[in-house]
């Protein structure tokens, strides 16, 4: 089922691609759109259109990921939240168990008293 989009929200969106720091693919999430594609080809088409001037196109960003990202509701119950944050505690201690393992071979070993027997 295709969905048409008038050229008002694709122009739109259009703009919010060309001042936003998100890339193609975040803006297409933000507007729930099912491929970045739909930005890439409503640009070209508003350009053939006239409703976009020929040399439109977004600015350079810099290559670094943008700070502001798509906001996603989280719709964790707050034990699934508890159980993540006790997941990441039991990570960082088996790490920490781990890299006790690997200093072993570094370690003097205690020599083991023997009773004197006579």
């Amino acid at each position: 089922m295709n969905k048409k989009y008038s050229d008002e929200f694709k122009l739109a969106v259009i703009k919010d691609y060309y001042d936003s720091p998100l890339g193609v693919r975040a803006i297409a999430m933000k507007y729930n759109l099912p491929s970045k594609n739909h930005i890439t080809n409503w640009e070209q088409q508003l350009i053939n259109k006239g409703l976009l001037p020929p040399d439109s196109t977004k600015p350079v960003k810099a290559v670094a990921r943008s700070k502001e990202s798509v906001v996603h509701k989280d719709d964790r119950t707050p034990r699934e939240k508890e159980y993540e944050e006790e997941i990441e505690v039991i990570k960082a201690r088996v790490e920490y168990l781990e890299s006790l393992k690997s200093l072993k071979p570094y370690l003097k070993k205690k020599e083991s008293k023997k009773p004197n027997t006579k």
